[in-house]
């Protein structure tokens, strides 16, 4: 890669989202108000949010292959300035394609999908070139091995390492030691972690390797923990039409603030805003086109 630019390692999948007025009854057929396609996946999302927010062009390293529904998720990722390292080159697999209905009037979504866990990619040496000029890692826990190779050669190189935890993976438990930091949703419990209790999830993860650590509550507020200070950041309230792919906006968000010397709470802070601004659009990629960067202070 030539500039030096943030890496994302994981999953892509092909997004297809209708929009409802409200979720429809069993067995019956519903004229939807509006369609997104394009690319998904925690990764993904990020990548693509990283390289609107920034300008620059990050690598995702993910398994792409050559089905025909994979020529659509690469040719969004480029339109959108983000270079895919196809882990999975020769691969005639099909892609996870995730359906989506989003009823705007409760702004809830309800996801159909397969993850990629009927695929499992190996780390070639050139797919690992890409730490080369990397400012930071973020890896979403698909494809473990992978993950942990780019996150272990990572830390070893001085590179920050962030977890998009989504809910506990049995790969998480190698990737922590290696992992700086980790942003995780409410659903994310370690094993031997009893109840719903953020204070332990933070002991059990710092115990584990990193060294920041933030827990995300949907429109709630984003708990965060570092060495000698803890707190809660409130997320902006604002009108919703779709939360689709929310969490991972706010992961590439975070990326990009995070690599612009912010610090960990002030980088949360504007992360939220940006995936609240979301929020207000259909699919992952509308409200880039009504963004204004000068409206996070």
């Amino acid at each position: 890669m030539g500039s030096r630019s943030a890496v994302f390692a994981g999953l892509s999948t092909l997004d297809l989202a209708y929009a409802v007025d409200r979720y429809p009854a069993e067995d019956s057929k519903t004229q939807a108000a509006d369609l997104f396609l394009g690319a998904g996946g925690p990764a993904a999302n990020a990548a693509v949010t990283y390289a609107f927010l920034s300008g620059a062009t990050p690598a995702l390293v993910t398994a792409l292959g050559k089905h025909p529904l994979a020529e659509l998720i690469r040719g969004d990722l480029q339109r959108h300035g983000v270079t895919a390292v196809d882990l999975t080159p020769d691969g005639d697999q099909q892609p996870p394609v995730s359906s989506i209905i989003v009823a705007t009037a409760t702004a809830t979504r309800t996801i159909v999908s397969l993850d990629g866990s009927r695929v499992d990619p190996a780390l070639d040496e050139t797919a690992a070139e890409v730490l080369d000029s990397a400012t930071v890692l973020l890896v979403d826990g698909h494809y473990p091995e992978p993950a942990l190779r780019l996150a272990t050669a990572a830390r070893a190189a001085g590179v920050p390492v962030v977890l998009d935890a989504g809910r506990w993976r049995p790969v998480h438990g190698a990737l922590l030691p290696v992992v700086d930091i980790a942003i995780c949703s409410s659903a994310f419990t370690p094993p031997g972690v009893q109840g719903d209790s953020a204070g332990e999830v933070f002991d059990h993860l710092h115990a584990a390797g990193p060294r920041l650590v933030a827990i995300t509550g949907g429109g709630g507020p984003i708990r965060y923990s570092l060495p000698g200070e803890r707190g809660e950041i409130p997320v902006p309230a604002a009108p919703a039409v779709d939360t689709l792919g929310a969490g991972d906006i706010l992961h590439g968000a975070f990326c990009h603030f995070h690599e612009r010397g912010a610090d960990f709470p002030v980088a949360l802070r504007r992360a939220a805003a940006v995936a609240t601004a979301s929020c207000g659009f259909l699919g992952t990629r509308e409200w880039m086109r009504h963004f204004d960067i000068r409206s996070i202070g």
